[in-house]
Protein backbone atom coordinates (compact mmCIF):
# COMPACT_ATOMS: atom_id res chain seq x y z
CA UNK A 1 0.00 0.00 0.00
CA UNK A 2 1.43 3.39 -1.00
CA UNK A 3 2.21 5.73 1.92
CA UNK A 4 -0.10 8.69 2.46
CA UNK A 5 1.59 12.02 1.76
CA UNK A 6 0.91 15.12 3.83
CA UNK A 7 1.52 18.86 3.38
CA UNK A 8 4.91 19.56 1.80
CA UNK A 9 5.32 15.94 0.72
CA UNK A 10 2.09 16.04 -1.27
CA UNK A 11 3.07 19.37 -2.87
CA UNK A 12 6.49 18.01 -3.81
CA UNK A 13 4.98 14.90 -5.39
CA UNK A 14 2.42 16.71 -7.58
CA UNK A 15 3.03 16.63 -11.35
CA UNK A 16 4.77 19.69 -12.78
CA UNK A 17 2.76 19.92 -16.00
CA UNK A 18 3.50 23.58 -16.70
CA UNK A 19 7.20 23.03 -16.02
CA UNK A 20 7.19 20.14 -18.49
CA UNK A 21 5.56 22.35 -21.13
CA UNK A 22 8.14 25.10 -20.56
CA UNK A 23 10.99 22.61 -20.97
CA UNK A 24 9.46 21.25 -24.20
CA UNK A 25 9.12 24.81 -25.52
CA UNK A 26 12.71 25.56 -24.50
CA UNK A 27 13.94 22.47 -26.34
CA UNK A 28 12.06 23.39 -29.52
CA UNK A 29 11.33 27.16 -29.42
CA UNK A 30 9.65 27.39 -32.81
CA UNK A 31 9.13 30.96 -33.99
CA UNK A 32 6.35 32.46 -36.07
CA UNK A 33 5.88 35.93 -37.51
CA UNK A 34 3.69 38.60 -35.89
CA UNK A 35 2.70 42.14 -36.77
CA UNK A 36 3.54 44.16 -33.69
CA UNK A 37 5.77 47.16 -32.92
CA UNK A 38 9.42 46.10 -32.47
CA UNK A 39 8.47 42.42 -32.77
CA UNK A 40 8.95 40.59 -36.03
CA UNK A 41 8.34 37.19 -34.48
CA UNK A 42 7.65 35.39 -31.23
CA UNK A 43 8.40 31.84 -30.16
CA UNK A 44 6.41 29.24 -28.28
CA UNK A 45 8.95 29.72 -25.49
CA UNK A 46 8.02 33.42 -25.28
CA UNK A 47 4.36 32.44 -24.89
CA UNK A 48 5.08 29.82 -22.24
CA UNK A 49 7.23 32.26 -20.28
CA UNK A 50 4.36 34.77 -20.32
CA UNK A 51 2.19 32.04 -18.77
CA UNK A 52 4.98 31.30 -16.28
CA UNK A 53 5.23 35.00 -15.39
CA UNK A 54 1.48 35.14 -14.74
CA UNK A 55 1.81 32.04 -12.55
CA UNK A 56 4.63 33.66 -10.59
CA UNK A 57 2.58 36.84 -10.13
CA UNK A 58 -0.42 34.89 -8.81
CA UNK A 59 1.80 32.91 -6.46
CA UNK A 60 3.53 36.07 -5.24
CA UNK A 61 0.16 37.46 -4.17
CA UNK A 62 -0.23 34.73 -1.55
CA UNK A 63 3.34 33.86 -0.56
CA UNK A 64 6.87 35.34 -0.82
CA UNK A 65 8.62 34.85 -4.13
CA UNK A 66 11.17 32.03 -4.01
CA UNK A 67 14.39 33.47 -5.49
CA UNK A 68 16.62 30.51 -4.69
CA UNK A 69 19.90 31.81 -3.34
CA UNK A 70 19.66 35.62 -2.85
CA UNK A 71 23.29 36.31 -3.84
CA UNK A 72 22.96 34.25 -7.01
CA UNK A 73 19.66 35.93 -7.89
CA UNK A 74 21.31 39.33 -7.48
CA UNK A 75 24.07 38.30 -9.89
CA UNK A 76 21.47 37.13 -12.41
CA UNK A 77 19.61 40.45 -12.20
CA UNK A 78 22.62 42.74 -12.70
CA UNK A 79 22.89 42.18 -16.51
CA UNK A 80 19.16 42.92 -16.88
CA UNK A 81 19.54 46.10 -14.83
CA UNK A 82 22.53 47.17 -16.95
CA UNK A 83 20.56 46.59 -20.16
CA UNK A 84 17.62 48.64 -18.85
CA UNK A 85 19.97 51.41 -17.69
CA UNK A 86 21.63 51.60 -21.11
CA UNK A 87 18.29 52.78 -22.54
CA UNK A 88 19.40 56.22 -21.32
CA UNK A 89 22.26 56.42 -23.85
CA UNK A 90 21.48 53.71 -26.36
CA UNK A 91 21.95 54.55 -30.04
CA UNK A 92 19.05 52.19 -30.84
CA UNK A 93 16.46 52.17 -28.06
CA UNK A 94 14.32 49.59 -29.85
CA UNK A 95 17.17 47.07 -29.91
CA UNK A 96 18.05 47.84 -26.30
CA UNK A 97 14.43 47.43 -25.20
CA UNK A 98 14.29 44.00 -26.84
CA UNK A 99 17.58 43.01 -25.20
CA UNK A 100 16.15 44.02 -21.81
CA UNK A 101 13.02 41.95 -22.47
CA UNK A 102 15.21 38.92 -23.26
CA UNK A 103 17.04 39.35 -19.95
CA UNK A 104 13.66 39.64 -18.18
CA UNK A 105 12.54 36.39 -19.84
CA UNK A 106 15.70 34.74 -18.56
CA UNK A 107 15.03 35.89 -14.99
CA UNK A 108 11.43 34.66 -15.27
CA UNK A 109 12.65 31.27 -16.52
CA UNK A 110 15.06 31.00 -13.57
CA UNK A 111 12.43 32.00 -10.99
CA UNK A 112 9.81 29.67 -12.45
CA UNK A 113 12.12 26.64 -12.49
CA UNK A 114 13.34 27.34 -8.95
CA UNK A 115 9.78 27.69 -7.66
CA UNK A 116 8.47 24.60 -9.43
CA UNK A 117 11.30 22.41 -8.15
CA UNK A 118 11.35 23.73 -4.57
CA UNK A 119 10.98 20.84 -2.14
CA UNK A 120 11.46 18.23 -4.87
CA UNK A 121 13.95 15.43 -4.28
CA UNK A 122 17.34 15.63 -5.99
CA UNK A 123 16.61 12.45 -7.97
CA UNK A 124 13.49 14.02 -9.40
CA UNK A 125 15.36 17.19 -10.37
CA UNK A 126 17.89 15.02 -12.18
CA UNK A 127 15.00 13.37 -14.01
CA UNK A 128 13.99 16.77 -15.38
CA UNK A 129 17.59 17.54 -16.36
CA UNK A 130 17.96 14.16 -18.05
CA UNK A 131 14.72 14.50 -20.00
CA UNK A 132 15.47 18.08 -21.02
CA UNK A 133 18.84 16.96 -22.42
CA UNK A 134 17.10 14.33 -24.53
CA UNK A 135 14.51 16.87 -25.68
CA UNK A 136 17.34 19.06 -26.98
CA UNK A 137 19.13 16.21 -28.75
CA UNK A 138 16.16 14.55 -30.50
CA UNK A 139 15.39 17.44 -32.92
CA UNK A 140 19.09 17.68 -33.78
CA UNK A 141 19.25 13.98 -34.67
CA UNK A 142 16.08 14.27 -36.75
CA UNK A 143 17.62 17.23 -38.60
CA UNK A 144 20.73 15.23 -39.40
CA UNK A 145 18.52 12.36 -40.64
CA UNK A 146 16.65 14.81 -42.95
CA UNK A 147 13.28 14.02 -41.34
CA UNK A 148 10.55 16.28 -42.82
CA UNK A 149 9.51 19.05 -40.46
CA UNK A 150 12.93 19.32 -38.81
CA UNK A 151 14.79 21.22 -41.52
CA UNK A 152 16.51 24.48 -40.49
CA UNK A 153 14.92 27.79 -41.39
CA UNK A 154 17.50 28.42 -44.12
CA UNK A 155 17.23 24.89 -45.49
CA UNK A 156 17.83 26.12 -49.04
CA UNK A 157 21.44 27.04 -48.32
CA UNK A 158 23.58 25.83 -51.25
CA UNK A 159 25.58 22.64 -50.73
CA UNK A 160 29.07 23.50 -49.57
CA UNK A 161 28.15 26.93 -48.16
CA UNK A 162 29.09 27.76 -44.58
CA UNK A 163 25.44 27.60 -43.51
CA UNK A 164 24.95 24.20 -45.12
CA UNK A 165 28.10 22.85 -43.47
CA UNK A 166 26.95 24.13 -40.07
CA UNK A 167 23.75 22.10 -40.25
CA UNK A 168 24.46 18.93 -42.19
CA UNK A 169 28.07 17.97 -41.49
CA UNK A 170 27.65 17.93 -37.73
CA UNK A 171 24.92 17.89 -35.11
CA UNK A 172 22.91 21.12 -35.15
CA UNK A 173 19.46 22.16 -34.01
CA UNK A 174 16.66 23.09 -36.44
CA UNK A 175 15.49 26.01 -34.28
CA UNK A 176 18.35 26.92 -31.93
CA UNK A 177 20.65 27.14 -34.93
CA UNK A 178 24.07 25.81 -35.96
CA UNK A 179 26.12 23.34 -33.98
CA UNK A 180 27.80 25.76 -31.57
CA UNK A 181 24.43 26.87 -30.21
CA UNK A 182 23.33 23.33 -29.41
CA UNK A 183 26.71 22.44 -27.91
CA UNK A 184 26.72 25.46 -25.59
CA UNK A 185 23.37 24.44 -24.07
CA UNK A 186 24.17 20.73 -23.74
CA UNK A 187 27.56 21.52 -22.17
CA UNK A 188 25.70 22.80 -19.11
CA UNK A 189 24.45 19.28 -18.32
CA UNK A 190 27.30 16.93 -19.29
CA UNK A 191 29.31 17.33 -16.04
CA UNK A 192 26.41 16.92 -13.62
CA UNK A 193 25.01 13.92 -15.51
CA UNK A 194 28.43 12.24 -15.47
CA UNK A 195 28.89 13.01 -11.79
CA UNK A 196 25.42 11.82 -10.78
CA UNK A 197 25.63 8.61 -12.74
CA UNK A 198 29.05 7.84 -11.23
CA UNK A 199 28.42 8.73 -7.57
CA UNK A 200 24.79 7.56 -7.31
CA UNK A 201 25.23 4.46 -9.48
CA UNK A 202 22.32 5.71 -11.56
CA UNK A 203 22.44 3.92 -14.91
CA UNK A 204 19.85 6.22 -16.47
CA UNK A 205 22.02 9.25 -15.74
CA UNK A 206 25.15 7.42 -16.89
CA UNK A 207 23.50 6.61 -20.21
CA UNK A 208 22.19 10.18 -20.50
CA UNK A 209 25.64 11.58 -19.75
CA UNK A 210 27.25 9.50 -22.51
CA UNK A 211 24.49 10.41 -24.97
CA UNK A 212 24.82 14.12 -24.14
CA UNK A 213 28.61 13.97 -24.33
CA UNK A 214 28.40 12.21 -27.71
CA UNK A 215 25.99 14.91 -28.91
CA UNK A 216 28.39 17.69 -27.87
CA UNK A 217 31.31 15.97 -29.59
CA UNK A 218 29.23 15.37 -32.75
CA UNK A 219 28.61 19.13 -32.98
CA UNK A 220 32.37 19.34 -33.67
CA UNK A 221 32.37 22.63 -31.74
CA UNK A 222 36.05 23.08 -31.02
CA UNK A 223 35.74 25.84 -28.44
CA UNK A 224 33.09 24.09 -26.36
CA UNK A 225 34.84 20.72 -26.46
CA UNK A 226 38.09 22.41 -25.37
CA UNK A 227 36.26 24.23 -22.55
CA UNK A 228 34.79 20.96 -21.24
CA UNK A 229 38.19 19.28 -21.41
CA UNK A 230 39.76 22.16 -19.48
CA UNK A 231 37.07 22.01 -16.79
CA UNK A 232 37.41 18.22 -16.60
CA UNK A 233 41.19 18.54 -16.24
CA UNK A 234 40.88 21.06 -13.41
CA UNK A 235 38.22 18.96 -11.69
CA UNK A 236 40.41 15.86 -12.00
CA UNK A 237 43.38 17.73 -10.58
CA UNK A 238 41.28 18.89 -7.62
CA UNK A 239 40.07 15.32 -7.03
CA UNK A 240 43.65 14.07 -7.07
CA UNK A 241 44.77 16.74 -4.58
CA UNK A 242 41.92 15.93 -2.18
CA UNK A 243 42.14 12.14 -2.35
CA UNK A 244 45.84 11.59 -3.20
CA UNK A 245 44.84 8.80 -5.56
CA UNK A 246 42.54 8.01 -8.47
CA UNK A 247 40.12 5.13 -8.04
CA UNK A 248 39.76 2.37 -10.58
CA UNK A 249 36.12 3.24 -11.22
CA UNK A 250 37.03 6.81 -12.13
CA UNK A 251 39.68 5.63 -14.58
CA UNK A 252 37.26 3.08 -16.01
CA UNK A 253 34.55 5.70 -16.57
CA UNK A 254 37.05 8.07 -18.17
CA UNK A 255 38.28 5.39 -20.56
CA UNK A 256 34.70 4.37 -21.40
CA UNK A 257 33.79 8.00 -22.13
CA UNK A 258 36.84 8.42 -24.36
CA UNK A 259 36.10 5.23 -26.31
CA UNK A 260 32.45 6.24 -26.70
CA UNK A 261 33.39 9.69 -28.01
CA UNK A 262 35.90 8.32 -30.52
CA UNK A 263 33.36 5.75 -31.72
CA UNK A 264 30.74 8.50 -32.16
CA UNK A 265 33.06 10.61 -34.31
CA UNK A 266 33.98 7.59 -36.44
CA UNK A 267 30.31 6.70 -36.95
CA UNK A 268 29.39 10.30 -37.83
CA UNK A 269 32.22 10.36 -40.37
CA UNK A 270 31.33 6.98 -41.86
CA UNK A 271 27.55 7.21 -42.10
CA UNK A 272 27.00 10.89 -42.94
CA UNK A 273 28.24 11.66 -46.49
CA UNK A 274 28.38 15.43 -45.88
CA UNK A 275 30.58 14.93 -42.84
CA UNK A 276 32.88 12.65 -44.80
CA UNK A 277 33.17 15.18 -47.62
CA UNK A 278 33.62 18.36 -45.59
CA UNK A 279 35.13 17.07 -42.31
CA UNK A 280 38.48 18.67 -43.13
CA UNK A 281 36.93 22.13 -43.00
CA UNK A 282 36.77 21.86 -39.19
CA UNK A 283 40.55 22.00 -39.11
CA UNK A 284 40.72 25.13 -41.25
CA UNK A 285 41.83 28.31 -39.45
CA UNK A 286 39.55 30.45 -41.65
CA UNK A 287 36.84 30.72 -38.98
CA UNK A 288 39.42 31.74 -36.39
CA UNK A 289 40.65 34.54 -38.65
CA UNK A 290 37.10 35.82 -39.20
CA UNK A 291 36.40 35.95 -35.46
CA UNK A 292 39.73 37.67 -34.89
CA UNK A 293 38.65 40.36 -37.34
CA UNK A 294 35.39 40.79 -35.42
CA UNK A 295 37.34 41.20 -32.17
CA UNK A 296 39.71 43.78 -33.70
CA UNK A 297 36.75 45.73 -35.10
CA UNK A 298 35.02 45.55 -31.70
CA UNK A 299 38.08 46.94 -29.90
CA UNK A 300 38.13 49.86 -32.32
CA UNK A 301 34.46 50.58 -31.71
CA UNK A 302 34.96 50.37 -27.93
CA UNK A 303 37.73 52.97 -28.24
CA UNK A 304 35.23 55.32 -29.89
CA UNK A 305 32.78 55.11 -26.92
CA UNK A 306 34.74 53.72 -23.95
CA UNK A 307 32.61 55.27 -21.19
CA UNK A 308 29.01 54.40 -22.06
CA UNK A 309 29.18 52.04 -25.01
CA UNK A 310 26.40 51.79 -27.59
CA UNK A 311 23.57 50.20 -25.59
CA UNK A 312 22.50 46.58 -25.10
CA UNK A 313 21.73 44.78 -28.34
CA UNK A 314 22.95 47.61 -30.56
CA UNK A 315 25.02 46.88 -33.68
CA UNK A 316 27.67 49.65 -33.74
CA UNK A 317 27.90 51.37 -37.11
CA UNK A 318 25.09 49.16 -38.37
CA UNK A 319 27.48 46.17 -38.51
CA UNK A 320 25.23 43.29 -37.43
CA UNK A 321 28.20 41.03 -36.67
CA UNK A 322 29.17 43.43 -33.88
CA UNK A 323 25.89 42.70 -32.12
CA UNK A 324 27.35 39.19 -31.55
CA UNK A 325 31.13 39.45 -31.50
CA UNK A 326 31.78 35.82 -30.45
CA UNK A 327 33.34 37.16 -27.26
CA UNK A 328 30.94 37.89 -24.41
CA UNK A 329 33.39 40.06 -22.50
CA UNK A 330 34.10 42.34 -25.47
CA UNK A 331 30.36 42.41 -26.08
CA UNK A 332 29.67 43.83 -22.62
CA UNK A 333 32.24 46.59 -23.18
CA UNK A 334 30.57 47.40 -26.51
CA UNK A 335 27.15 47.53 -24.87
CA UNK A 336 27.93 49.40 -21.67
CA UNK A 337 31.43 50.85 -21.86
CA UNK A 338 34.50 49.61 -20.05
CA UNK A 339 33.42 50.13 -16.43
CA UNK A 340 29.83 48.86 -16.50
CA UNK A 341 30.79 46.21 -19.07
CA UNK A 342 33.46 44.88 -16.70
CA UNK A 343 30.88 44.74 -13.91
CA UNK A 344 28.50 42.66 -16.03
CA UNK A 345 31.34 40.32 -17.03
CA UNK A 346 32.29 39.94 -13.38
CA UNK A 347 28.74 38.89 -12.53
CA UNK A 348 29.19 35.92 -14.89
CA UNK A 349 32.41 35.01 -13.11
CA UNK A 350 30.64 35.51 -9.80
CA UNK A 351 28.07 32.84 -10.65
CA UNK A 352 30.78 30.20 -10.90
CA UNK A 353 32.47 31.48 -7.73
CA UNK A 354 29.15 31.37 -5.88
CA UNK A 355 28.76 27.63 -6.49
CA UNK A 356 32.43 26.97 -5.70
CA UNK A 357 31.87 28.74 -2.36
CA UNK A 358 29.32 26.07 -1.39
CA UNK A 359 31.58 23.08 -1.98
CA UNK A 360 31.66 22.18 1.72
CA UNK A 361 27.88 21.84 1.98
CA UNK A 362 27.33 20.21 -1.41
CA UNK A 363 29.75 18.38 -3.72
CA UNK A 364 27.16 18.95 -6.46
CA UNK A 365 27.73 22.69 -6.11
CA UNK A 366 31.41 22.14 -6.93
CA UNK A 367 30.41 20.27 -10.11
CA UNK A 368 28.12 23.15 -11.09
CA UNK A 369 31.00 25.53 -10.41
CA UNK A 370 33.22 23.66 -12.87
CA UNK A 371 30.33 23.59 -15.35
CA UNK A 372 30.00 27.37 -15.20
CA UNK A 373 33.79 27.68 -15.39
CA UNK A 374 33.61 25.86 -18.73
CA UNK A 375 30.91 28.32 -19.81
CA UNK A 376 33.20 31.23 -18.95
CA UNK A 377 35.75 29.79 -21.36
CA UNK A 378 33.02 29.27 -23.98
CA UNK A 379 31.92 32.89 -23.58
CA UNK A 380 35.42 33.98 -24.64
CA UNK A 381 35.17 32.25 -28.02
CA UNK A 382 31.42 31.96 -28.73
CA UNK A 383 28.39 34.25 -28.85
CA UNK A 384 26.13 31.91 -26.89
CA UNK A 385 25.34 34.46 -24.16
CA UNK A 386 24.36 37.04 -26.79
CA UNK A 387 21.87 34.75 -28.54
CA UNK A 388 18.26 35.82 -28.00
CA UNK A 389 17.05 32.31 -27.12
CA UNK A 390 20.38 31.02 -25.83
CA UNK A 391 20.54 33.65 -23.10
CA UNK A 392 17.11 32.57 -21.84
CA UNK A 393 18.17 28.92 -21.95
CA UNK A 394 21.29 29.78 -19.95
CA UNK A 395 19.16 31.30 -17.19
CA UNK A 396 16.74 28.37 -17.32
CA UNK A 397 19.64 25.91 -17.05
CA UNK A 398 21.07 27.79 -14.08
CA UNK A 399 17.64 27.44 -12.48
CA UNK A 400 17.70 23.67 -12.99
CA UNK A 401 21.21 23.39 -11.54
CA UNK A 402 20.28 25.64 -8.61
CA UNK A 403 17.25 23.48 -7.85
CA UNK A 404 19.49 20.41 -7.83
CA UNK A 405 22.03 21.93 -5.44
CA UNK A 406 19.26 23.08 -3.08
CA UNK A 407 17.66 19.64 -3.13
CA UNK A 408 20.98 17.95 -2.34
CA UNK A 409 21.65 20.36 0.53
CA UNK A 410 18.15 19.75 1.91
CA UNK A 411 18.69 16.00 1.85
CA UNK A 412 21.93 16.38 3.80
CA UNK A 413 20.35 18.67 6.40
CA UNK A 414 19.47 16.98 9.71
CA UNK A 415 15.85 15.83 9.84
CA UNK A 416 14.06 17.08 12.98
CA UNK A 417 12.60 14.29 15.07
CA UNK A 418 8.87 14.31 15.71
CA UNK A 419 7.39 12.95 18.91
CA UNK A 420 4.69 10.41 17.95
CA UNK A 421 2.65 11.64 20.91
CA UNK A 422 2.00 15.01 19.29
CA UNK A 423 0.07 13.38 16.43
CA UNK A 424 2.16 14.96 13.66
CA UNK A 425 3.34 12.95 10.71
CA UNK A 426 7.13 12.80 10.33
CA UNK A 427 8.54 14.02 7.02
CA UNK A 428 9.16 11.35 4.42
CA UNK A 429 12.56 11.05 2.78
CA UNK A 430 12.33 10.00 -0.85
Amino acid sequence: MAPTLYGPERAAARPRILLGLVLVAAAMPVRFGVSAPLLGSVSVLDIMLCVAAASLAVGWAVRPLDIGYPRLFLLLCIPMAAAALSMLWSLDRGATFLATVVYAEGVIAYLFVVRELAGVSADRVMTYIRRYSYLLIIPAVLLLLRVPGFAPQDAQAPVGSDRYLSYYTRLSHPVLGPSNNLASVLALFVPILLYWGHTRHDRRCTVASYVTLIAVVCTLSRGIIAALLLAAGLAGLGYLVRNRQVGGRVIGKAVAALVTVVAAIVMLHQFNPDTREFFGSRFSPANVFVRTEFAVEAVGRIADRPVLGYGAGVAPGGIEDLARVHNTYLQQALNYGLLLGALVSLTLVGMALFFFSRWRTSPEARVVGFTLLAQLVVFAVESSFEGTVLRVLFYLSVGLLTALVRACEAQRAPVPRTDPADGAHPPLRR
